[in-house]
């Protein structure tokens, strides 16, 4: 999933959870830096230290790496477990079940191998390719839908609404727009 796709769909459950009384009261900026958490963490390393492995997506798309950092969010910093869970809901959108040997890294070996992305040149031809994919259009092209539904349930259109959620990283609408 591409990086709009993760905050569009990340977004959308957690109003959609908040507007059934569901979640907790997360700052949805918080949520977006959570939702793209695994690839700030994996892109750079695979530009770097893993530029030879043919993927650009190592350890935080782990499954040990997702308990790890769980287990340390909620023994060191509780309140930000729900963070946390949305870093987790990353590898649920990048589908990582059916890379196996990256998901159960290291007892299943190596992590899957794709193709060379240690440059920012290769990288970007990956993500074009990627991207010719129709159902990664169709999967995007959702999240830009889901994405309105949320600025229109936020009355984001509204400047007052935007200016809010901007500073305070709140959705819903405050009295006066209501």
């Amino acid at each position: 999933m591409m990086p709009l796709g993760h905050v569009a769909y990340t977004w959308a459950a957690l109003a959609w959870l908040q507007s059934q009384g569901r979640a907790a009261d997360v700052d949805y900026r918080g949520a977006a830096f959570a939702a793209l958490l695994p690839d700030l963490v994996d892109k750079p390393l695979s530009l770097t230290l893993f530029a030879q492995s043919g993927t650009s997506q190592g350890i935080a798309h782990t499954l040990l790496g997702q308990v790890a950092l769980t287990t340390m969010v909620a023994i060191r910093k509780p309140r930000w477990l729900p963070y946390a869970l949305i870093a987790n809901g990353h590898l649920l959108a990048d589908q990582m079940w059916k890379y196996r040997r990256t998901l159960f890294f290291p007892f299943l070996g190596r992590w899957d191998s794709w193709q060379f992305m240690g440059s920012p040149r290769a990288m970007a031809r990956a993500y074009a390719e990627i991207l010719s994919r129709p159902s990664i259009l169709a999967v995007e092209a959702v999240g830009l839908g889901l994405l309105a539904w949320v600025a229109a349930r936020g009355k984001l259109y509204r400047l007052s609404s935007l200016k809010r959620f901007v500073q305070t990283g709140k959705l819903l609408p405050g009295r006066g727009d209501a």
